[in-house]
């Protein structure tokens, strides 16, 4: 067994379980098919120390050609308690925020922040416009509630008539020893967030004629491991789970995944895989 994390993620990978799979899409990729040759990146992303321990998430890529085609995230948990807040950080991509400026007033407001650079001085900003916001941050912790620093780097947008995102400010703000993200905390109380999840519509049901959604983890994870490469043996060996402090031997985290995802597809798109992108 290998860990694949810096030396600085003080933990033990005994007490190590995976919290969380995630995938999507990429934006204007196509599926992957046969022949295709594929490589892979990843990085850590986060590492943050919480009352369950300290929880790290892994943001990776599948590449097809050199492009991104899938975006993975991975979340794991080493249990314990951990007050080495130096070495914990968070690389964010931020909520988007549309933020009205409906008066002069609300335009000086925004104008003031340090942070905020209007790109265009031969076109003012007028009152009436809305600004998309897409930043990321940076964030290096101090203590549970606090930041050694915070970096918010990004940009403004306006809409233009067919609704193409046309950037007209820049988004540069460093600070230390802060207790939040002065950029996001702004922009919250300011604006809106934009691509929030959309509920399923009624025509859509995770149910079938009413039945509860039930499912069974296998008696065994041995199969599993087979077909998947991943022999740890908190999975299939019951004397390491309990020499892990696990209460037995725990079923893949992937193998609950891809079930969910099989009931969706089977049920939710009506045996259309196709249909789903995440």
């Amino acid at each position: 067994m290998k860990a694949i994390f810096p030396a600085s993620i003080d933990g033990d990978l005994l007490k190590l379980v995976h919290l969380s799979n995630g995938f999507k899409m990429c934006p204007g990729a196509t599926p992957l098919k046969a022949g295709d040759v594929c490589t892979s990146t990843a990085r850590v992303i986060s590492v943050v120390n919480s009352d369950s321990g300290k929880t790290v998430k892994v943001l990776g890529h599948v590449l097809r050609d050199g492009e991104p085609v899938i975006e993975v995230v991975s979340a794991f948990l080493y249990r314990g308690r951990f007050t080495d807040y130096e070495n914990t950080f968070e690389s964010v991509t931020d909520q988007e925020f549309a933020v009205p400026l409906l008066t002069e007033t609300d335009i000086g407001v925004l104008m003031s922040k340090d942070w905020f650079q209007w790109d265009n001085e031969a076109t003012p900003l007028a009152a009436g416009t809305t600004l998309v916001f897409k930043t990321q941050s940076e964030l290096q912790y101090k203590s549970k509630t606090a930041f050694s620093s915070v970096v918010v780097k990004g940009a403004a947008f306006v809409k233009n008539q067919i609704k193409d995102l046309i950037k007209v400010a820049t988004v540069d703000c460093s600070v230390a020893d802060a207790q939040g993200n002065p950029v996001v905390e702004f922009l919250k109380r300011r604006g809106s967030p934009q691509g929030l999840a959309v509920p399923l519509d009624s025509a859509y049901s995770l149910v079938t004629a009413g039945s509860p959604i039930t499912l069974t983890t296998p008696a065994t994870n041995e199969p599993y491991s087979k077909i998947s490469g991943d022999f740890n043996p908190i999975h299939i060996n019951p004397y390491f789970a309990d020499f892990a402090l696990l209460p037995g031997t725990i079923t893949h985290g992937l193998w609950s995944s891809a079930a969910t995802r099989n009931h969706v597809e089977t049920v939710v798109a009506d045996n259309h895989p196709e249909r789903v992108v995440a």
